[in-house]
């Protein structure tokens, strides 16, 4: 009997709602900490990886579900609320040669999805052992070479990221700059909760920087944010109440149409960043007329969220590629 040959690795069936958490599950556990090679992911919610133009949903599971060695389910309210997730489970359980690995969000309780918890293991998707499994599992089935220095940064980053997280911010608009920056200086505002939710993943790199560029700032990144993670940042208010934000874009750099500073102006120039990118410096202030305050730089919108790429041109990496 002939095999069908697997094309792709891993599945991810998951509500698009989740897509933060999917996001940084594919980055920072995937990628980054198991080595796992983009091309061979298929998430329908993040740009590249998912389902093409044109292509309905039956060919979607044909061609991608059937032709996989796993299927991850990431089980939440939203992802039960779905049809096409829930017809999504069923087909990868009616696959005997697809390994499918069932993930319930931090706020599912085991006993609210029935009978599946009954007859499969299913693992919380904050619980530490059950990722270092994970870990164990795929690299030793690709023959990947352990990198467990990496590993745990990637997994102990994914795991503050979705301590913080809840449910229901995955069914909120990502707010304008007023309205995310208001919630810097609001009265008992956490600042290092508010970064770490900026912390940019890979494919929000990818947005960002240049194709030559994006994979060593996304490292650059979760070395730095290593260290927001560890600093207890006081809050702004009250002494800042104020703040005020301003905005250029790839463009304006390149034609200095902007205030920005000089090492955001020799990045475009080099070719660092990609077209099209907002970019937002803020400045937290003690009065609306304040001549300055504490400065953050910079911010971008991609990907429907907010993210925090602080300092580009001190990165060493930039240095070394740029000249």
């Amino acid at each position: 009997m002939c095999n069908t040959k697997k094309t792709m690795k891993i599945f991810i069936s998951h509500s698009s709602k989740d897509k933060s958490i999917i996001d940084n599950f594919v980055d920072k556990i995937l990628m980054l900490g198991c080595g796992i090679d983009e091309n061979e992911i298929f998430c329908t919610s993040i740009d590249g990886l998912g389902i093409k133009n044109g292509v309905d949903f039956r060919e979607h599971i044909k061609s991608n579900l059937l032709s996989s060695d796993y299927s991850f389910l990431f089980i939440s309210n939203n992802y039960k609320e779905s049809d096409i997730c829930l017809n999504e489970m069923g087909a990868s359980w009616a696959q005997e040669s697809v390994n499918v690995k069932p993930f319930i969000f931090p706020n599912i309780s085991f006993d609210s999805i029935g009978t599946l918890y009954n007859v499969k293991q299913v693992s919380k998707l904050n619980d530490s052992s059950s990722l270092d499994e994970l870990f164990d599992e795929l690299t030793n089935k690709y023959k990947i070479k352990k990198k467990i220095s990496r590993w745990n940064k990637s997994k102990d980053s994914f795991l503050d990221f979705i301590k913080f997280y809840s449910a229901e911010d995955s069914n909120n608009i990502q707010p304008s700059p007023n309205d995310f920056f208001g919630e810097f200086v609001k009265e008992n505002a956490s600042l290092n909760h508010l970064l770490l939710k900026c912390h940019p993943t890979l494919l929000d790199c990818k947005k960002i920087f240049s194709t030559e560029h994006y994979s060593n700032y996304f490292e650059y990144y979760c070395k730095s944010f290593v260290n927001i993670n560890e600093t207890s940042y006081e809050p702004l208010y009250p002494s800042k109440k104020h703040f005020r934000v301003t905005r250029t874009d790839t463009m304006e750099l390149l034609n200095g149409i902007n205030n920005f500073t000089g090492g955001m102006v020799g990045l475009a120039n080099k070719g660092v960043f990609n077209y099209n990118v907002d970019f937002y410096i803020v400045e937290f202030l003690e009065k609306e007329n304040s001549r300055s305050g504490i400065i953050y730089n910079v911010f971008c919108y991609v990907n429907e969220r907010w993210v925090f790429i602080p300092k580009p041109w001190r990165s060493n990496t930039t240095h070394k590629q740029c000249g």
